[in-house]
């Protein structure tokens, strides 16, 4: 009976593990601040950075293009940001992405503007902005550069 016992036991502690950490769940790596970094780039595909700072998680980038890509005209686009602020203060947060190509070479910027993250809940913030055509298509680096004020 102490043996039933026991194994039910370890079977409810290792459930209760499995149920607090979903399986596919992120794994967040601990960043500095202002937060930066590298990742691939496509448009219309999520940049998953998932990165906490000080409480502040940024999960997921998207950048969707809402007209057609065309080269030498301007896109309009909107750009996605999610995470949640799970510190007891507001966060500002100023992001900026620069476009790279392959070769690390420099073709846009994407500056958006400064958005607040109220404390104890997630963020869905975005944002329209334009981007150059040529710059899009060229693209598929992003550094991502997020200064955070608390």
């Amino acid at each position: 009976m102490h043996r039933i016992a026991g194994v039910l036991g370890t079977l409810v502690l290792v459930t209760g593990v499995a149920l607090a950490q979903p399986a596919g769940s992120p794994t967040y790596v601990q960043g500095e601040n202002p937060l930066q970094g590298d990742f691939d780039f496509a448009v219309g595909r999520p940049i998953n950075v998932f990165v906490d700072v000080q409480g502040l998680t940024l999960d997921t980038i998207l950048v969707t293009a809402l007209d057609e890509l065309k080269a030498g005209a301007p896109v309009h686009c909107e750009v996605q940001f999610l995470g949640t602020n799970s510190g007891q203060k507001k966060a500002t947060l100023a992001p900026v992405l620069l476009l790279e190509d392959s070769s690390g070479k420099g073709v846009g910027r994407i500056t958006c503007n400064i958005f607040k993250a109220k404390p104890g809940r997630p963020y869905d913030e975005r944002q329209k902005v334009q981007i150059s055509g040529d710059a899009l298509a060229s693209a598929s680096k992003v550094y991502v550069l997020v200064q955070i004020e608390f």
